[in-house]
């Protein structure tokens, strides 16, 4: 509780009081704005749930139901709302799946009070059943199951495999599958689930109709496809079924609804089988649901929109069904909203009114909102006109419309604008499939002779890595701000905060005030086309293409270790980063950044002060930087799995396999540590003094120092290995040929190694990492420190700076058979169609790389990174490809980057308070820094500093509007709704109220009638 902002407790004292005071309900809305951390709520809440039922008998264990949209928000949440120090059993599962894991929740123990127990579910994975055959681990239980209640042989076990197959190629890996699963289980399956199961199963009928399945498969080699659509339905059955008996095994005590509104069916008493099984978890004895959303309803919605099945009041009213059925309350809550409408039209003071409504809704929701943006100081709107259209465009068009005439297909003006080379990135859409068949088997000559005329990718110029037009203004214009302005140049974001000046390719883009792009469109295509073009358009700029040799190599010669220079700049030496430390330096000027050069020098006064100490060394002088790091003492405690902290080669080619042999080689030179004499720094101490200040293993060192607490239980040990494993990471950063080939053309240095001490020196690394570890910490500040916590933050950086490239596929309509591959790194699209297992664990991977300060620069979505996830670490600019129609959307988007702690804020508080967090003794200079501006921000309100602090910085909204087209007009209308749409809350037909209000109040906006349902300040019990 102790991490919460001051809003944040009156929300859980709030939603707690309703919960256990007086007149209590079950059910419960937080409704925060965007941003405003649900989530950290929602963790309270559980502390506070935790804690009450300490005292509740009937109470073993507190379950705890966390049900979201995707696999990517539970995997970014789940960890957020462990709320004890003991070992919270954590599952992110399907309830068909929990016969696996209810051992483990059984087995929950707590050093104090009762165990706590998460599950995580997503609706698609767990609650709709019935049309899909589901995951071969599911239909694998469900053979065990009847095959346990049947006691099969020979045939009817054959046909029963044959039955339960799906999309396993064979009956007998089908088996395998099964066997595999049954060894899981330790040859047992849960009693509760079994027996749930099987009685579901045999009063809805389903045993008899497996049987008569059975019967019509007999001793059949394959399912006969006549009998193939019974199979299906019946394994949906089944599965629902044993979705069902999975609810039995789970005890809920707190279900919380994650971003609800994008699965509200589970709340429709209508909603089929997916809401009744729902219902199971709701109404489990006293089990309490919190349903989170910033849009559990619409805000706003148009009148077309509600025409097109999209109505605010209609979904509020079914919220509001929900979470109560008191209908003395509803009536009420009716009469109240509708006189407060009377009264605003009218334009009458309605203060009472609005506070009876505060008063009734209180009771069941509430909902926190930030100053809007724009009136806080943070905004900033840049009208970014993607005027450099080319003849070639326009030709274009006029060549897509011909084509889609051709075949059939409708097609607007919109569709030329939404992407480049449209006509490259078709899937998804009516043109693309009509152009398809147009072009399959014998083609249509017309439209391969329009297609000639068409706007379209050259494959061969791709291929040979030459220039290509970006075929679109708007895209020219994000390349001119993105790629144009050297970003390419760039394998990380300056630091917010430099201990040092920066140096090229650094400098000029901290003074131009760098931040990462968030695009958003509503066209499918956009993405993909984006994030393929830009990225080429960057690598080609590094030059060369493929794989490269790498510099970065353990290299061994006649099975030796040959030069150990690049084990020396990945090696974490504790004393020499403890010498060699810029924070260190950096505090003691605080009042000025100092040039790089000058903490250059002191270092390497430091290190010759230090070897001058001895006078005794006898031992001959070494002949390389990297054999003098290894012997100056204490470079230890190099764990005995060293090399595999360090990294594997298995990935690399032949070459790289020398890693042992170097580790081996260091602890000998290491064995004989002591410090040289001086007259043997000759030659080596500017290098030695680089890769002790900036080598990759002592910043990763140093970054994970400034985390570690007297109170934490972090050995030396564990140190080491988990700087060892974020230096692994730094090192796949600079092996790529793409890095290399960037060093060499900024003449860093005259060998590789050295070349990449200066490009971290230059870009200030230690600065960013200390930035970034810091951001990474504080989702689980409350949690202890260990070696196995302090490696598991070390790997999620490590994860991103180390992920691997996409690889994006354009249509060729020259040669359909042959797709256009272009690269994905610099820039990427986040989220596709489906939510299948490996487009979640893409979606993860990119949203762990876009919050973080490596590449890529820009992520372009749809309305998939709309809402519930964050991307505002290093990123605060959001690009509007298109302009929605509805400012709910518009503010969405927003919300994405404007968020606690977010790239602008940690910008404009290190300017401001820079020298009082150097002053400081904190070790982690970024919590110095906020309890800095803490002190001195209390003027701002209760957001300041996370959210709000005003400063150089702001949250950049890019527009990119067509010169002569309605995008301007579209984009006006859209802030004049963002203005004054929440005094529509709660009403019907909410386009007719805001048009009387216009009509009426055209010379001001009175938002001071706006409906608060802020809950007033309170104090949770201690």
């Amino acid at each position: 509780m102790a991490g919460l902002k001051d809003f944040q407790r009156a929300t859980v004292a709030h939603v707690v009081d309703r919960y256990f005071g007086a007149d209590p309900t079950r059910r419960f809305l937080v409704a925060d704005e965007t941003g405003l951390g649900k989530s950290v709520v929602a963790r309270g809440v559980i502390a506070q749930t935790l804690q009450r039922l300490q005292d509740d008998d009937s109470v073993e264990r507190v379950d705890i139901i966390y049900v979201c949209s995707n696999q990517d928000v539970a995997r970014q949440n789940i960890d957020r709302l462990r709320v004890t120090a003991d070992k919270t059993v954590t599952l992110s599962s399907r309830l068909t799946l929990l016969a696996k894991h209810a051992h483990r929740l059984n087995a929950a123990t707590a050093t104090t009070g009762k165990p706590l127990n998460l599950i995580a579910f997503t609706p698609g994975t767990s609650f709709d059943q019935g049309w899909r055959t589901g995951a071969v681990e599911e239909r694998a239980l469900i053979f065990l199951l009847l095959e346990q209640a049947h006691s099969w042989g020979g045939w009817r076990t054959r046909a029963a495999l044959r039955a339960l197959q799906a999309t396993v190629a064979t009956p007998e890996k089908f088996e395998n599958q099964c066997n595999r699963l049954w060894e899981q289980l330790d040859g047992r399956i849960d009693p509760t689930i079994a027996e749930g199961f099987l009685r579901r199963a045999r009063h809805g009928g389903l045993l008899d109709e497996f049987d008569a399945l059975l019967d019509g498969i007999g001793r059949r080699p394959a399912l006969p496809d006549a009998l193939r659509e019974k199979a299906r339905k019946l394994t949906g059955a089944l599965r629902t079924a044993l979705a069902t008996a999975g609810v039995e095994v789970l005890d809920p005590d707190l279900v919380i609804l994650d971003e609800f509104q994008r699965f509200r069916e589970l709340l429709d008493p209508d909603g089929g089988d997916s809401a009744e099984l729902a219902r199971h978890l709701f109404d489990h004895r006293a089990a309490r649901v919190l349903l989170l959303s910033a849009t559990p309803y619409k805000p706003f919605t148009f009148a077309e929109e509600a025409g097109a099945g999209e109505d605010h009041y209609r979904d509020f009213r079914q919220v509001l069904r929900f979470l109560t059925d008191d209908e003395s309350w509803h009536a009420d809550v009716t009469k109240t909203f509708e006189a407060y409408r009377d009264a605003l039209v009218r334009g009458e003071p309605c203060g009472d009114l609005r506070d009876r409504l505060r008063a009734l809704l209180l009771r069941v929701m509430c909902r926190t909102e930030r100053p809007a943006l724009g009136q806080d100081g943070m905004l900033s709107e840049h009208l970014d006109l993607a005027d450099d259209l080319d003849t070639r465009d326009v030709r274009g068009y006029v060549a897509m419309r011909r084509v889609a005439d051709a075949v059939g297909a409708r097609m607007s003006v919109e569709y030329w604008k939404s992407a480049p080379y449209f006509l490259n990135f078709l899937d998804g859409y009516q043109l693309g499939d009509k152009v398809r068949k147009a072009l399959d088997g014998k083609p249509d000559p017309n439209v391969t002779a329009l297609l000639a005329t068409a706007q379209l990718l050259d494959a061969d110029t791709i291929d040979r890595r030459e220039p290509v037009d970006l075929g679109n203004g708007r895209l020219r214009r994000l390349a001119a701000d993105t790629v144009d302005r050297g970003w390419w140049r760039l394998l990380w974001l300056p630091p917010s905060l430099p201990y040092h000046t920066l140096d090229e390719p650094f400098a000029t883009a901290a003074a131009e005030g760098i931040t990462k792009r968030l695009l958003f469109s509503s066209w499918n295509a956009t993405p993909t086309a984006v994030a393929g073009l830009l990225s080429y358009e960057a690598e080609r700029r590094l030059g060369g293409h493929g794989e490269g040799h790498r510099h970065l190599d353990y290299r061994t010669e006649n099975n030796r270790p040959a030069a150990m220079s690049a084990l020396a700049i990945f090696w974490p030496h504790p004393a020499l980063a403890t010498l060699c430390d810029p924070l260190a330096l950096a505090r003691q000027r605080p009042d000025e950044t100092v040039p790089l050069a000058v903490f250059e020098r002191e270092v390497r006064e430091r290190l010759l002060a230090r070897a001058s100490t001895d006078t005794a060394v006898t031992e001959a002088t070494p002949a390389e930087p990297w054999e003098l790091v290894f012997r100056w003492p204490g470079a230890g405690p190099g764990p005995d799995d060293a090399a595999a902290a360090l990294g594997t080669s298995a990935d690399e080619d032949a070459t790289a396999t020398g890693l042992d042999r170097h580790v081996e080689r260091a602890r000998e030179l290491a064995s004989n540590a002591r410090y040289p004499a001086a007259d043997h720094l000759h030659g080596l101490l500017g290098s030695v003094a680089e890769i002790g200040m900036h080598g990759p293993g002592n910043i990763a060192w140093r970054a994970l120092s400034r985390l570690i607490h007297p109170d934490d239980a972090v050995t030396p040990t564990g140190h080491w290995r988990a700087a060892a494993v974020l230096a692994n990471g730094l090192r796949s950063l600079f092996n790529r040929p793409e890095s290399a080939q960037l060093l060499d053309s900024l003449s860093m240095g005259p060998v590789y190694w050295q070349a990449v001490l200066r490009y971290c020196a230059a870009g200030d690394l230690q600065a960013v990492l200390d930035e970034h570890l810091h951001t990474l910490r504080s989702g689980t500040a409350d949690t202890r420190l260990d070696d196995k916590n302090l490696c598991r933050l070390a790997d999620e950086a490590r994860q991103a700076i180390a992920s691997r490239p996409s690889t994006y596929e354009a249509f060729n309509p020259h040669r359909p058979a042959e797709r256009i591959k272009l690269p994905g790194r610099f820039a990427l699209r986040y989220g596709g169609r489906g939510e299948e297992q490996a487009q979640a664990d893409r979606k993860a991977v990119v949203r762990r790389a876009f919050n973080s300060p490596f590449w890529p620069f820009v992520v372009a979505t749809t309305s998939a990174g709309q809402e519930g996830i964050d991307f505002h670490q290093w990123c605060s600019a959001v690009v509007h490809w298109n302009t929605p129609a509805n400012p709910v959307d518009f503010e969405q988007r927003e919300g994405r980057v404007h968020r606690f702690g977010g790239h602008a804020i940690r910008r404009n508080i290190a300017t401001a308070h820079r020298a009082e967090a150097l002053r400081s003794p904190e070790p982690d200079v970024w919590k110095a820094l906020y309890d800095a501006t803490r002190a001195e921000s209390g003027e701002l309100g209760d957001f300041a500093p996370y959210w709000v602090f005003p400063g150089p910085a702001k949250i950049e909204r890019h527009v990119l509007p067509y010169p002569l087209s309605r995008d301007q007009a579209k984009l006006d209308r859209l802030k004049s709704d963002l203005a004054v749409y929440r005094l529509a809350f709660g009403q019907p037909r909410q386009e007719d109220l805001l048009n009387l209000l216009r009509r009426h109040t055209t010379d001001r906006t009175d938002t001071t009638e706006i409906l608060n349902l802020r809950p007033a300040p309170e104090r949770l019990p201690q």
